[in-house]
């Protein structure tokens, strides 16, 4: 099945599980979602978003499905701040748009908008960002020092302003569980994922799209993704990878776990 094609909760599910290799409502409660360049040194690499990445219409599926599965996601402020048109809402065609809304309203019961949770130093942020604007519920998770002038900057929005004297990603997970997520997906660079993967591991769950096309521009090839070895040691468990073939290039798709069921 091609993602375009999706119509339906089971079409999504059925998706879902073809390229992961299971039942995607089944991921546990904090995913982790990636995409990657693995170069000829073996290194893999965080994709930076621009004109010249490469797209993929079965990882943007899969971002899709991440995100209709969570009560909450995660990003950075970095991340806002080179993205200035970034989103967190469904992804899509009005049809798969669509789907996804029944899989997360009939297979996940889930009924309302999901957390925004930006953690940032609170520098740049710009509360025009559309971000800020969509139907997700945001959250400011910043150090104490910068709140109050933050409450001030995000007073005519819906934003909470949420601090502590220095926010981590491991913090903020505990905040989200105060507020009653369960299923948390994390979109968010390297420096900051790479502290899930730390002993021991808040990450659950890892869906990794790896671009195994053509050499790319210097200013598509990010950082440095989560070393091998740490993520064997924090997610032992990996799916068969599968490959797709898209407009540019070859792509792999995979999921790593902790092992049993996933939740």
């Amino acid at each position: 099945m091609l993602p375009e094609d999706v119509r339906t909760a089971a079409d999504v599910a059925a998706l879902g599980r073809e390229l992961l290799g299971d039942d995607p409502a089944r991921a546990g409660r904090v995913l982790h979602v990636a995409s990657v360049w693995r170069g000829g040194d073996g290194v893999s690499r965080v994709l930076r978003i621009g004109p010249k990445t490469p797209r993929s219409r079965h990882d943007a599926f899969l971002l899709a499905l991440a995100r209709a599965r969570a009560e909450a996601i995660v990003t950075t402020g970095r991340i806002l701040r080179e993205e200035p048109a970034l989103t967190h809402g469904p992804l899509g065609p009005p049809g798969v748009r669509a789907a996804l809304a029944e899989w997360r309203r009939e297979r996940l019961v889930l009924a309302h908008a999901p957390w925004l949770l930006v953690l940032s130093s609170g520098a740049g942020l710009d509360p025009a960002h559309p971000a800020f604007r969509g139907a997700l519920r945001p959250v400011l998770y910043v150090p104490a020092a910068a709140a109050a002038a933050l409450r001030d900057r995000f007073a005519d929005t819906a934003v909470r302003v949420v601090s502590t004297p220095v926010p981590s990603v491991r913090l903020a997970l505990d905040h989200l569980g105060r507020l009653g997520a369960r299923r948390i997906t994390v979109e968010a660079g390297p420096t900051t994922a790479r502290e899930l993967y730390e002993a021991p591991a808040r990450v659950d769950e890892l869906w990794l799209a790896t671009y195994a096309g053509a050499a790319l521009d210097a200013d598509v090839i990010g950082e440095r993704f989560v070393a091998d070895g740490r993520l064997a040691a924090a997610l032992p468990e990996v799916s068969e990878p599968v490959l797709r073939r898209e407009a540019s290039g070859a792509w792999s798709f995979s999921r790593r776990f902790r092992g049993g069921r996933s939740a």
